[in-house]
């Protein structure tokens, strides 16, 4: 979130919010002294160390979000799908197909496009081809962990 001003009937203060990874981060700077607004050059001192932390903050967060998604190239929604593979019905020349669409980031920062028929392949083989793709483009090897919670994600697409 960053830097917000508030000006409350308890006094006029400068916050910084940021939530990085699980933890929260909420620092408020008072722009007043007992009641009554700080100088002019205390203002600008509160100000510039507000920004500062801020700044200090945001490059923290970066990086734990870049070691985030080098530690993790794979992300999951809630309810078990993977993050850039869903299921759509197409129409294609009058009449509806089923596929898998891939669209997921690399780790060099490309996009990944494709999409794999459910039609053409049958569910289970169009699933395993799917991932294998994005196994293949991800670098991710396939006797990991992740690559095991990927399949285990097969029911989620079912019912779709």
């Amino acid at each position: 979130m960053g830097v917000s001003e508030n000006n409350a009937h308890y006094g006029h203060r400068l916050r910084v919010y940021r939530k990085i990874g699980d933890v929260v981060y909420d620092e408020v700077y008072y722009l007043t002294e007992n009641g009554q607004p700080v100088t002019k050059k205390r203002e600008r001192e509160i100000r510039a160390m507000v920004k500062a932390r801020d700044k200090e903050l945001l490059e923290y967060q970066k990086a734990c979000q870049t070691e985030y998604e080098q530690a993790n190239p794979v992300r999951f929604h809630g309810d078990g799908r993977i993050v850039g593979l869903t299921r759509q019905q197409q129409k294609n020349q009058g009449h509806m197909i089923d596929i898998f669409k891939l669209r997921f980031k690399l780790p060099d920062g490309s996009i990944y496009w494709g999409s794999v028929s459910i039609d053409y392949h049958g569910f289970d083989d169009a699933f395993s081809y799917a991932l294998n793709r994005i196994a293949d483009a991800s670098g991710i090897n396939k006797r990991t962990k992740i690559y095991r919670q990927m399949k285990n994600a097969r029911d989620a697409y079912l019912n779709i």
